[in-house]
């Protein structure tokens, strides 16, 4: 009998995402697993689609620096349509978080600094004022108002300005980077006080 069907519900969650990936009883088409920071998981900027392309990308990179899968293959794993593909791919590539290599089948690759990339900076200043704010007001309307400020001119400039300096990478820019990401942590605050003013009875 397969080592699978003994593991206990209460395994960790990576110890039993492992398992899964290992069982071979009945299919051993896709073994193995994609290791992905959660800040791409949860990245405000990027759509689901390519969220899911990325992280896609990703695995087929495995141990490698790039990979070649077909539009097609993609479709099929991320479940729309060739031509959503394409857009997308073409979304990522603009915003810098894939590079594309033009050819018979495109070769990607991921860029340098992703660690510092502008898109996963502002995202996760975002999750740390979220988390401020969080338990003093309604949650749900808090969703409703991050998922339209990260859709506004402003989150854009603040995302051009951390780009422009992205692209320098020079020793001093993690002084300009910080005061970019300072200023957008007061600009989001202010914003959620609009939308959520004090309770001055409280």
């Amino acid at each position: 009998m397969s080592n699978f069907w003994l593991i206990k519900n209460n395994q960790a969650a990576n110890e039993y995402m492992d398992a899964v990936s290992q069982e071979s009883q009945f299919t051993s088409q896709h073994k193995g697993f994609t290791k992905v920071p959660h800040k791409i998981h949860r990245c405000f900027g990027l759509s689901p689609y390519e969220k899911l392309i990325l992280i896609d990308l990703i695995a087929y990179m495995s141990d490698k620096s790039q990979c070649y899968p077909t539009i097609e293959m993609m479709a099929r794993n991320i479940g729309c349509s060739s031509k959503s593909v394409e857009r997308h791919i073409k979304e990522l590539a603009g915003k810098k978080m894939i590079l594309v290599s033009q050819g018979k089948n495109n070769t990607y690759s991921l860029p340098n600094y992703l660690h510092c990339h502008p898109y996963l900076l502002m995202s996760e200043k975002t999750h740390e004022v979220i988390g401020s704010v969080r338990k003093q007001v309604d949650e749900r309307k808090l969703t409703l108002c991050i998922q339209g400020l990260v859709k506004r001119d402003e989150y854009k400039a603040f995302i051009d300005q951390l780009q422009r300096l992205n692209q320098r990478r020079l020793p001093i820019d993690k002084f300009a980077e910080k005061e970019i990401l300072d200023s957008y942590a007061q600009f989001l605050k202010a914003e959620i006080t609009k939308r959520f003013p004090p309770d001055v009875n409280g």
